[in-house]
């Protein structure tokens, strides 16, 4: 059992965010649980040639009992923060974090893929969920976030009409809150009391809980996982099939890691590609009006157009791959 000890100020201060890092942490209890959530996503993943340099990292970042260390599942610090950004703040954490996260995971017996010098294990989990992101879970994130982003519509919803408490009643039958207190039952995880302090709960749907989750440390920052409404919806990647059917397979990959918006050194890093040979292929997808570029400061930021997303929506049928 969770608690969180609150004033009323903490109470209405209250909010919600959307994690890819989180989610896609989360996403990896498909690899102890298969069959139990919304998506395969992981365990696809995992039939993948991508995945077998980072299979035994992948999977020992969730235990039997479907916990992940809380360094890799962040609470988000902004209603929608971008998954580079929140990789960018993994590899800054001290590798430590990382390392006392997994002692809890798998009191004195860490599986080899996270055993040996600190900073190492934490290279070698970056570079796995990057992987994972790329050939895997960047597919399906766009269409994945649009129903957390309906979940949170939702209880925007109901706050405005009823308040709230109200809305926050609603989250889960696992959770309940007042003017002095959260709390929350989870099935996994130690039972603490912390109080907020200012901190702020967070509040984050997910695809992967089945009732309430939270950080296994009173230390860390206040939040709280619920299940999201529609949860229960098939929801299948995006398939750059039928795309690599109109363009050919490089474009069509570039295109499908365009699930969030990215610049050209993130889209090179992802694919395994230089800069150059990402603007060129970027260059033709602008022209035929599949993506588009928005400058954010000194960058600029690439992203599909309806008529690429559409371009990447599954096909009705089979469709031959082009080359």
């Amino acid at each position: 059992m969770l608690r969180y000890e609150m004033t009323p100020m903490d109470v209405v201060t209250c909010r919600f965010g959307i994690s890819p890092l989180n989610e896609m942490c989360l996403s990896l209890r498909g690899l102890r649980a298969p069959g139990t959530y919304a998506s395969s996503v992981a365990e696809s993943f995992l039939h993948r040639p991508e995945a077998r340099p980072h299979r035994s990292t992948l999977l020992a970042l969730v235990n039997d009992e479907l916990s992940t260390p809380d360094v890799v599942n962040p609470r988000p610090e902004s209603p929608s923060p971008r998954l580079t950004s929140e990789l960018r703040s993994l590899a800054a954490a001290p590798p430590r974090a990382l390392m006392h996260d997994l002692d809890r995971l798998w009191p004195g017996c860490p599986p080899p893929a996270v055993n040996g010098p600190s900073a190492a294990v934490l290279t070698r989990v970056l570079v796995a969920l990057e992987a994972y992101w790329t050939w895997a879970f960047a597919a399906f994130w766009l269409r994945h976030r649009s129903i957390l982003e309906a979940d949170v519509r939702h209880r925007a919803a109901r706050s405005a009409g009823f308040g709230l408490l109200q809305a926050l009643s609603e989250l889960h039958p696992s959770i309940s809150v007042d003017e002095t207190a959260l709390r929350a039952r989870s099935r996994m995880g130690p039972s603490y009391a912390a109080p907020v302090r200012g901190r702020q709960v967070v509040f984050v749907p997910s695809l992967f809980t089945l009732a309430a989750s939270h950080p296994s440390s009173d230390a860390a920052p206040p939040m709280v996982i619920y299940p999201a409404r529609g949860q229960r919806q098939a929801v299948r990647p995006d398939s750059p099939v039928r795309a690599a059917a109109l363009l050919s397979r490089a474009k069509a990959d570039l295109l499908a890691a365009l699930a969030e918006p990215r610049t050209t050194t993130e889209l090179a890093a992802a694919l395994g590609k230089t800069p150059s040979a990402v603007n060129q292929q970027l260059h033709g997808l602008r022209r035929a009006g599949l993506v588009r570029g928005a400058r954010a400061g000194k960058s600029v930021l690439y992203s599909a157009t309806p008529a690429g997303h559409a371009l990447l929506a599954p096909a009705d049928g089979p469709v031959r791959a082009g080359r």
